[in-house]
């Protein structure tokens, strides 16, 4: 069974092949991450996930040096322009990679904290698609 970090990231790697744009493809992500945080946010709190994304960029920093210029901005809650911005700077498959170990270790850390089947459930209400639009992101 795929997982539902898996699922969501399957969905971003299919908009950077169908566009090859970087920053439409780190647009997605960003609101997706948006997405992530409003759905989580009512369960651990808007800084309990802050506080995930902030170690999970942290984790990934080494693999990914360019991060760094996310992790050090100030995060506020739901607002994920930092990432947008590093992100839209690099290539579309970099922006695949980097947000997919992103989003996987996000996963891991939040799984440990309250469970793989909250975890799952949880981010199962994460759209599909996530270049609908009905996706906001007020860092665009």
């Amino acid at each position: 069974m795929q997982s539902e970090a898996l699922r969501i990231q399957a969905a971003i790697a299919e908009l950077a092949a169908i566009n090859a744009d970087a920053g439409r493809v780190a647009g997605a992500a960003a609101a997706t991450w948006h997405e992530i945080h409003a759905v989580l946010a009512t369960v651990i709190g808007p800084g309990g996930v802050a506080a995930l994304y902030q170690r999970s960029l942290h984790l990934i920093r080494g693999t990914y040096p360019w991060l760094t210029a996310a992790h050090e901005e100030p995060v506020r809650a739901g607002e994920f322009a930092a990432l947008r911005s590093v992100l839209s700077q690099q290539r579309s498959a970099q922006v695949v990679a980097a947000n997919g170990a992103l989003l996987q270790t996000f996963y891991d850390l939040l799984s440990s904290l309250i469970g793989v089947s909250l975890t799952e459930r949880l981010l199962r209400s994460v759209r599909n698609n996530p270049d609908a639009p009905a996706h906001t992101d007020s860092s665009k």
